[in-house]
């Protein structure tokens, strides 16, 4: 959940009151629609059709380099020269020129064309076979699919305000600090990894130290003066000494394919999807371990609910997540010595990565039914506060914390979420801040009375669009 001036709940007590609601209130897993499974797996082609496009890129490169080497002038001014030749050939068809007529004429119509690929060169880790197959009309097909799709709900607008970070079918790239060591912490238990793939290690200036096979286990520990030693788990030799920061990524660049397996004895959750990075702060002196993947692939291991909820509700709630994340991304600036926008822990919302996303597969549902949508107000991305219960009635965002600058945060009632046995002094002194959404409120909304997850997203903050984004 979202906090506010201390005030707000923690995300872990709403976890904990959910899953402990009476058994009225526990819902028995629904499978998978048909559709969502459908366009997982034309997202899946959209992706892989997108790799055969960049190795056909990188294949014109290759083309490009070919002619230069047999095409391109070896200067400026032998170029000009021949070009001369060329305009006194074509007119006087005198033969002193043909040598350098001919040169040109082969640099004009088959190395200049394909100069405008020399910028391709960047493709090069498309460059190889798998990538080919993903050519095929099977892939195409469900690439043109999904891009329907994209085009059909709610499409992408120019006029976004606030929300114009870009980002693919996935949406911008997010950086979630999951948990950090200090220096003796680091030195007594070392950092540690491996991974469902092969991935390429880089020190802090970005440079690769090591490429390492999947089940390989890679150790960091701190050496001194902010250093990081990267060794090998099963010889103990140093990889290498970097400053300050490690990267870990997927070698054949798929880094939605790649999941690492952080190990991290004192919790359930040390997997995560996507690309995973040391930083070392020299004013704190902690090490963060941060999780980089796209804003979709966060919504996916949001930890605040255990979907087994009705579906509509789930809705509500990924869209809520999503438009958090979506504004620490656009504006937080709080971690930025650490290296990350938003943190995994209560003090933002709750995140558990590929561990949670696995074990809870009706969240990633409605993460792809609401795919790239936030909640708007007037071009302003609308924070959307929530707590567990509230005494009949919420609070606007003036009335509880005295600013203005949140207008869709109205007062509004709410018997749906009403508690009832405690008091107002006790649903306070619990942590229900009663601004905003209210979460047993949304829930009865959509089971009981059969509300879709926009309206009550509509019902509980007054005057919002919900607009996609990306």
């Amino acid at each position: 959940m979202f906090i506010y001036k201390q005030k707000l709940i923690t995300l872990m007590l709403i976890a904990t009151l959910l899953l402990n609601l009476a058994p009225a209130l526990v819902y028995a897993q629904e499978a998978s629609t048909s559709s969502n499974e459908e366009l997982e797996k034309d997202l899946d082609l959209y992706e892989k059709y997108q790799k055969y496009e960049k190795y056909k890129k990188y294949k014109d490169y290759k083309d490009y380099k070919e002619a230069k080497e047999k095409y391109a002038f070896k200067s400026s001014t032998d170029r000009i020269a021949a070009k001369e030749a060329y305009r006194l050939y074509k007119e006087t068809k005198n033969q002193k020129y043909y040598e350098d007529y001919n040169k040109y004429k082969k640099y004009k119509n088959k190395y200049k064309p394909l100069k405008k690929y020399a910028k391709y060169g960047k493709y090069s880790k498309y460059n190889k076979s798998e990538n080919k197959r993903y050519g095929s009309v099977e892939y195409k097909d469900g690439y043109n699919r999904y891009k329907n799709y994209l085009a059909s709900t709610n499409t992408v607008s120019g006029n976004l305000g606030e929300a114009n970070l870009g980002g693919g079918p996935l949406g911008p790239e997010i950086t979630v600090g999951l948990w950090n060591y200090t220096r003796d912490n680091l030195k007594d238990s070392p950092f540690k990894l491996q991974a469902n793939r092969a991935y390429t290690i880089k020190n802090g200036d970005g440079t690769i130290v090591g490429q390492v096979a999947a089940t390989s286990v890679t150790r960091v520990t701190y050496e001194s003066d902010g250093n990081l030693k990267i060794y090998d788990s099963l010889t103990g030799n140093t990889i290498a000494i970097s400053a300050r920061e490690v990267f870990f990524e997927d070698t054949a660049g798929d880094n939605s394919a790649i999941v690492f397996d952080i190990y991290r004895p004192d919790s359930d959750f040390d997997q995560y999807r996507g690309k995973v990075k040391l930083r070392y702060n020299s004013s704190s002196k902690l090490t963060w371990v941060i999780n980089t993947l796209p804003l979709e692939h966060y919504v996916w291991g949001m930890g605040e609910i255990t979907g087994t909820g009705d579906t509509d509700y789930n809705r509500v709630m990924t869209t809520s997540f999503r438009t958090y994340g979506y504004w620490k991304l656009k504006f937080s600036t709080k971690y930025a010595a650490d290296g990350f926008k938003v943190n995994a822990t209560p003090g933002n919302q709750l995140y558990y990565g590929y561990d949670w996303e696995t074990g809870h597969t009706r969240i990633l549902d409605a993460a792809v039914d609401t795919q790239g949508k936030i909640v708007m107000y007037k071009g302003q991305i609308a924070i959307t506060p929530y707590s567990s219960w509230t005494d009949g009635r919420t609070r606007s965002f003036e009335e509880r914390w005295g600013s203005a600058d949140y207008p869709w945060c109205q007062s509004v009632g709410d018997p749906y979420g009403k508690h009832a046995t405690k008091s107002t002094a006790t649903l306070e002194a619990e942590g229900n801040h009663m601004v905003g959404l209210s979460a047993h409120g949304a829930l009865t909304l959509a089971d009981v009375h059969s509300w879709d997850w926009d309206r009550i997203i509509k019902y509980y903050y007054t005057g919002i669009d919900i607009k996609k984004v990306y």
